[in-house]
């Protein structure tokens, strides 16, 4: 049975308890209490500040070093705590290396692999059944081509992953759509930008140096905060010394 006819099954039964006179209860529907997040460093410190406070928050920089975790653990908890009242994930269409074909579905449905990770964090944060119950209501996969033209309104998280393959018209486009109430985060890292040009989160993050923008805050991740591993790090600060994967040739990797 499809989500759709899922939902509709269950809409039917609620409507029939309700008109029968019958007690009920949710099975998410017991409080469940917000997880603490933990920061491992000074700037995850920085970092969850702003997400808990700033309209924009901007976390950039180093691979593991939890941006993407963070946001989205913010979110799930402010949604749990009734701060907000939706959470919206959305990032650049832009796949690493060589593609794997066409994939069958909405644009929604192409998205949902890429963004899987945030939506994992979500939903092990709110419970599996209220995840499950507001996925697509509350919970939405926004695709970066429709934001234009819309905007979100107060109660809003947007979270914007992998923000280094946004264009810099793409991250106008974000920021202006933003209503009183709502909020925004970035994440990403420019030395893993797989598109050329000008990189939209690095242009934000000056911007927002620049003119010193009240509310906005951005966090800058070196080697020394990644959190995913001890190698992680190692083969993070070795890749910075190498330089950019466009510089390495076969000559190159033969040399001492």
């Amino acid at each position: 049975m499809s989500k759709r006819n899922r939902d509709k099954v269950q809409d039917a039964r609620v409507a029939k308890k309700t008109v029968t006179g019958r007690v009920i209860r949710e099975k998410f529907s017991e409080e469940r209490k917000a997880l603490p997040i933990t920061a491992k460093n000074e700037n995850q410190k920085k970092y969850l500040h702003s997400l808990q406070f700033d309209t924009i928050s901007v976390g950039k920089g180093s691979a593991g070093s939890g941006k993407t975790f963070c946001a989205a653990a913010v979110a799930a908890n402010k949604y749990l705590k009734g701060e907000i009242d939706q959470i919206v994930v959305t990032r650049a269409y832009v796949p690493m290396g060589k593609s794997t074909g066409f994939w069958p579905g909405s644009v929604e449905d192409k998205l949902y692999p890429y963004v899987a990770p945030i939506l994992g964090v979500i939903k092990e944060r709110i419970g599996v059944a209220k995840f499950e119950a507001d996925f697509g209501k509350k919970i939405k996969i926004q695709p970066l081509e429709a934001i234009r033209g819309m905007s979100f309104p107060s109660g809003t998280f947007l979270i914007c992953d992998e923000a280094q393959n946004l264009s810099v018209e793409e991250v106008r486009s974000i920021v202006t759509r933003l209503e009183t109430g709502s909020q925004v985060a970035f994440c990403g890292d420019d030395k893993q930008r797989d598109v050329k040009g000008v990189s939209g989160i690095v242009y934000l993050a000056n911007l927002i140096r620049k003119h010193k923008l009240e509310g906005c805050s951005v966090v800058e991740f070196t080697p020394d905060d990644i959190v995913r591993s001890g190698l992680t790090r190692e083969l993070v600060k070795i890749f910075e010394e190498e330089g950019s994967a466009e510089n390495v040739t076969e000559e190159s990797i033969y040399e001492q």
